[in-house]
């Protein structure tokens, strides 16, 4: 199971970049050919927890980028607490202004000179490679080209996209709608530059790695994914949190980067949140970054502010 989340979530970083995968169209998830949009779980939905002050209160809410449309996962708590923020905050905004994003991806995710895709990965592993490409969909002459992450990144999304979660069902779409038409401010906590130098920087033998590690059968992906999906509609943190367990185990290096790193960024950015800016926030970030012990929750506390889950 390991071995497929960890592209997911590269997969899934790159939709939150770019609100596409690179070297494929744009296109509107259909619905999957095995089942339709995932229904709600029994209970109150995904987990919800706040922080606050005097005059400041932080909902926080873990989030899943790629979705099938009319997946249900707004129940009543989570709309009370949007509804009654000022403010939305996500991981990363621009993300559907391609004048943004792709000058971004050109000078990140190519380089002269790189040897085909095929050639980056053991002999061994060349034949699930190919099969994976021909189930995307994904020209092979536009991922040659790419640096090894942002293809990887773009093969796992053509893959999931082929599932039927799509960017339209996300939760950061919905609540942007959502945000928009209420007149919310809406901000980010990272630059799209900065969220795709985490895998622009990793060492190439890292970069094959998690290509190697994408390529499982269709059929396994879209069983971790479906149950990733149930276990956060239900507001299941601690089947979330041995995911990420199973997942990180043995790529402790990427989950520093990925996970670790940022969510201590994000504690302190909530911490001076509270201190100086009063009102009412919904950060909503990846529901991984708020399981397992090295989660936003936990290096609050750590930091003496207390958090209460809401649901």
């Amino acid at each position: 199971m390991g071995r497929i989340l960890g592209a997911l979530a590269a997969a899934a970083m790159l939709v939150a970049c770019t609100g596409e995968a690179p070297g494929t169209a744009k296109e509107k998830a259909a619905a999957p050919a095995t089942g339709a949009a995932v229904s709600a779980a029994s209970g109150k939905g995904p987990a919800l927890w706040a922080v606050k002050d005097a005059d400041t209160t932080i909902y926080l809410f873990g989030t899943i980028h790629m979705l099938p449309e009319g997946t249900q996962w707004l129940m009543p708590p989570i709309a009370k607490a949007f509804d009654a923020s000022d403010t939305l905050v996500l991981e990363v905004l621009g993300t559907n202004d391609a004048k943004v994003t792709t000058p971004i991806i050109l000078k990140m995710g190519y380089t002269p000179g790189l040897p085909p895709l095929a050639e980056r990965v053991p002999a061994d592993d060349r034949a699930e490679l190919a099969a994976a490409i021909t189930h995307a969909g994904v020209p092979g002459p536009a991922l040659d080209a790419m640096e090894t992450w942002l293809a990887t990144m773009s093969l796992s999304t053509a893959r999931i996209q082929k599932l039927g979660y799509g960017i339209e069902g996300g939760v950061e779409y919905q609540l942007s709608t959502r945000a928009a038409a209420q007149r919310k401010r809406i901000e980010g906590l990272e630059t799209m530059t900065e969220q795709l130098g985490f895998f622009d920087t990793l060492p190439e033998a890292e970069q094959r790695t998690l290509l190697v590690n994408s390529l499982d059968d269709i059929t396994d992906i879209d069983a971790v994914i479906k149950s990733a999906v149930k276990s956060w509609q239900a507001g299941d943190v601690d089947a979330v949190a041995e995911l990420l367990e199973d997942d990180t185990r043995d790529s402790p290096g990427l989950a520093k980067r990925l996970l670790t790193d940022r969510n201590l960024n994000w504690a302190n950015w909530i911490e001076k949140r509270l201190e100086t800016t009063p009102g009412i926030v919904f950060m909503a970030v990846g529901t991984g970054h708020l399981a397992g012990k090295d989660s936003v929750q936990s290096m609050l506390e750590a930091k003496g502010l207390k958090v209460e889950r809401l649901n």
